[in-house]
């Protein structure tokens, strides 16, 4: 939302493992081979169960840039990094995107993630790393074609690019010498608004690919990473309901006024409705952006809210257009400008909306801004969280685009929810609930805000001892709102402002570890990501692990941000981790002699020769695995040097 910024768009790829996302493949004691195979239902994989995880930006261009004294450029002669691409990590893996858990996959979360702006011969102007950052606001971006690519979601990651890297070329870009000169910290804003995403196993041979569309800006001491200090509009039009689930047309929207210019931009580039995956629009009519002399409350609801030209002063009609390229070329960011004395001295405490016409001097009301002005969000929304850890939460309210200051929030925790019986759709076994028990975290109820409009929320994490049986810890989920104003009804069903936790199981670190310490959790890792257990190591099996430990201690002991951290979904307490880690120094198995009982349990392994054999490993496969998930060129690592080791 800042006046100098970037737009690119291009592809995705999201190479989930589906196998972890039915809760119940977790229980090691009803895992069928079925659940790793493709299909949909609850008898098998699901329709990616050999995902690897990866994260990657493909066929991403900059389309174009904006200056602060509102220039716009589209043509490499005006600024050279217009064309330019937008890349990963460089001969090593690339990030990774994983969920915070089985029961929380609404908030998935990118790790790892190296951004690069590059020339067409792979010269860098700009390169650092995205701080991981959960997606949220998912709204139906597809009202109509989404059965193409079976997702018709889409949703937003905000985040911060660290560790910045200037390359000598970035020196003959007007856009980005004013990047650097203005940004703070050496890092810069990101957003990526994603859509048109493929489960589907499509004929076009786009599978688990999607579109994207990314903006980087300044960023600015004092505002949040994982969402912008700016205000929102919310869509109160239902198209239809799916499912018990609201079809909002127009749905989560970011914007900005800046009084000193009279101008207002808005950002539909995570909101606006698009008829297929590549972000086509058939839309046709006339929309306006207007602010409201009366006050809006109304929520989304299949009945139109209208209102009348005496009602509102019109800002002007929004330039979109329709067709394929428009929101690819433009982010979707619309600016409009020099806006008439009235609309602006309102806008500073009215509501903007956006506006269709129904009849003369008559409109629906499409989206209208929150109510009062009021946002209030979370910015490390999503925790991972050990015993006796403390995470320190930020949560900002701002009013009208504002910060408040000295406002007291309140955070609850939100009711258990029950356990799942075995039923029709549930036929393999029981499904455990969440937010249970209650005492597993410690947090403030009430918190105040500083002069930036942001609260410190201590979070700290008890002790649980395995409240799910077969699942890791437990989920929580925290609510959070302004003392005098409840959450805002139009603020939509999917968009995430809850906080998600992630709380581990209560273990200690065996003084020796056997492999009965974590026989249980590499099982479940086996089961869980066939990809590992086929082509590199059967985690379930301790003379293969201890034949690959040399590789498999180099994984596990990685930095948490780096793409080859183990395990990647990073849902394993760090005592479990180290645990698996003093294992590897010392991995005790049982040998032949063991297992017919001719001599006690624990012997060192002394010979890859006298366990049983470990599986064949197919290396050709795994090559082409990686090939057809990284592209033909792409070494993330020495496979030859990894089986030879």
């Amino acid at each position: 939302m800042n006046a100098t910024h970037l737009v690119f768009s291009g592809d995705f790829l999201s190479d989930v493992s589906t196998v972890n996302n039915d809760p119940a493949h977790y229980n090691n004691a009803t895992f069928q081979p079925s659940f790793q195979e493709f299909g949909q239902g609850a008898s098998n994989g699901w329709w990616n169960p050999e995902g690897g995880a990866t994260f990657q930006f493909q066929n991403c261009t900059v389309k174009k840039v904006s200056l602060k004294n509102g220039q716009t450029l589209t043509e490499p002669a005006a600024d050279i990094v217009i064309g330019k691409l937008i890349r990963g990590a460089e001969g090593r893996n690339t990030g990774k995107m994983v969920d915070l858990d089985p029961q929380e996959q609404g908030s998935s979360e990118l790790w790892g993630v190296k951004f690069r702006l590059v020339s067409v011969n792979n010269e860098t102007l700009l390169e650092g790393d995205i701080r991981p950052t959960g997606f949220r606001d998912l709204q139906t971006r597809q009202q109509t074609g989404g059965q193409v690519n079976g997702q018709p979601f889409g949703g937003t990651w905000t985040s911060v690019v660290e560790n910045i890297t200037w390359g000598p070329l970035a020196e003959r870009s007007p856009f980005l010498a004013e990047l650097k000169a203005t940004t703070q910290q050496n890092r810069i804003s990101i957003n990526l608004n994603a859509y048109g995403y493929y489960y589907a196993h499509a004929a076009d041979g786009r599978f688990s690919m999607g579109r994207i569309l990314g903006t980087i800006a300044p960023w600015e001491e004092e505002e949040p990473d994982t969402f912008a200090a700016c205000r929102r509009l919310y869509g109160i039009y239902v198209t239809k309901v799916n499912n018990g689930l609201p079809i909002i047309f127009f749905s989560n929207t970011n914007f900005a006024f800046d009084a000193a210019r009279k101008s207002v931009s808005v950002d539909f580039g995570s909101s606006f409705p698009i008829a297929d995956s590549m972000g086509g629009i058939v839309l046709k009519e006339k929309l306006y952006l207007a602010v409201s002399k009366v006050a809006v409350t109304d929520s989304f609801s299949t009945t139109p809210v209208t209102t009348n030209s005496n009602s509102v002063v019109i800002i002007g009609e929004v330039p979109y257009e329709s067709g394929p390229d428009w929101l690819n070329n433009t982010g979707g960011i619309v600016t409009l400008n020099n806006i008439n004395n009235e609309a602006a001295a309102l806008l500073e405490n009215h509501q903007l909306v956006l506006l269709r016409p129904s009849g003369l001097g008559q409109y629906t009301i499409i989206a209208r801004e929150a109510i009062n002005g009021v946002v209030v969000r979370c910015d490390n929304f999503v925790n991972r969280l050990d015993y006796n850890q403390t995470n320190q939460l930020h949560l900002y309210a701002y009013q009208w685009g504002q910060p408040m200051k000295n406002v007291a929030l309140t955070v609850t925790l939100e009711k258990p929810t029950a356990i799942t019986p075995v039923g029709p759709t549930n036929p393999i076994c029981e499904l455990p609930g969440n937010n249970y028990p209650a005492n597993g975290i410690s947090f403030n109820t009430t918190v105040k805000t500083d002069k930036y409009g942001r609260a410190v929320l201590p979070l700290t994490g008890n002790r649980i001892d395995n409240p799910r049986l077969y699942i890791d810890g437990q989920i929580y989920i925290l609510d959070y709102q302004l003392d005098t104003q409840p959450q805002d009804p139009a603020m939509g069903p999917l968009a995430n402002d809850n906080i998600f936790i992630h709380l581990r199981d209560y273990f200690e670190i065996p003084a020796e570890p056997q492999w009965s310490d974590i026989a249980t959790t590499m099982t479940q890792f086996a089961n869980l990501y066939p990809i590992m257990s086929k082509y590199l190591v059967n985690l379930a099996d301790p003379v293969a692990m201890a034949t690959k430990r040399d590789i498999l201690k180099f994984a596990f002991s990685q930095n948490i941000h780096d793409p080859i951290y183990m395990p990647v979904t990073r849902d394993l307490s760090e005592n479990k981790r180290l645990t698996i880690l003093k294992w590897l120094e010392n991995p005790v198995v049982a040998t032949k002699q063991e297992k017919a009982g001719l001599i006690l349990p624990g012997e060192l392994l002394a010979s890859p020769a006298e366990p049983d054999a470990a599986p064949t490993i197919n290396q050709e496969r795994l090559k082409n695995a990686v090939r057809a998930k990284n592209g033909a060129g792409f070494v993330p690592f020495n496979i030859d040097k990894i089986f030879n080791d």
